[in-house]
């Protein structure tokens, strides 16, 4: 019985081993721990992803108009947690801005910010393409101050699968940057920018 219930604990080791999965994120590893004082406050309310992308696998563009979930190459979180989490750690790191979520993140002084991802098509051995827009909100009282922007974002991804999220990590860096640039400038009380490069 012994022997039995051992070869059923190794049957089901090997079968858990054999999975394979490979996890990615889009929240790079830290070269420089230290982050930008805090200085500004936003509510990150939204994160919108196409449908073909919002699954737990990889979705990766083979050829032409061929989509492919790859099987074995999946994201550590939902993507949508995954971009929001990106987005707020970038802020926090290379901006001062902190993304406020809790009762207290609706003041009439913290921006909401709204993102919609129109389009994430990453092409294997070929580039990363990222199509945004966001909406940023702030409440002053007598009236609501708001704007939105689009950009488009291109990386180069020439190797496989590591390549590819590498792309993306730094396609959605790039719209980190853009979208604490519109917060900061509405909370200076400056005109309405959407940054072009």
């Amino acid at each position: 019985m012994k022997s039995y219930a051992m070869v059923v604990v190794l049957a089901l080791l090997v079968g858990c081993a054999s999975t394979g999965f490979r996890f990615h994120t889009l929240q790079p590893g830290a070269s420089n721990p230290e982050t930008l004082a805090s200085k500004f406050k936003a509510h990150l309310t939204t994160v919108q992803i196409p449908a073909e992308v919002d699954t737990e696998q990889l979705v990766v563009r083979d050829s032409g108009n061929t989509l492919i979930r790859e099987p074995a190459d999946r994201w550590a979180a939902p993507l949508t947690d995954e971009i929001r989490a990106a987005l707020g750690d970038a802020w926090r790191r290379d901006y001062g801005l902190d993304d406020v979520q809790g009762v207290d993140s609706t003041g009439a002084s913290i921006p909401q910010v709204g993102v919609q991802v129109q389009k994430l098509d990453a092409t294997m051995g070929s580039h990363v393409e990222l199509v945004a827009s966001w909406r940023v909100s702030l409440d002053q009282g007598q009236k609501m101050k708001s704007w939105s922007c689009q950009r488009v974002f291109f990386e180069r991804a020439s190797g496989g699968i590591d390549e590819l999220v590498d792309a993306q990590q730094r396609v959605f860096r790039s719209l980190a940057g853009d979208m604490a640039a519109s917060v900061i400038a509405m909370i200076n009380r400056e005109p309405h920018f959407c940054p072009e490069h």
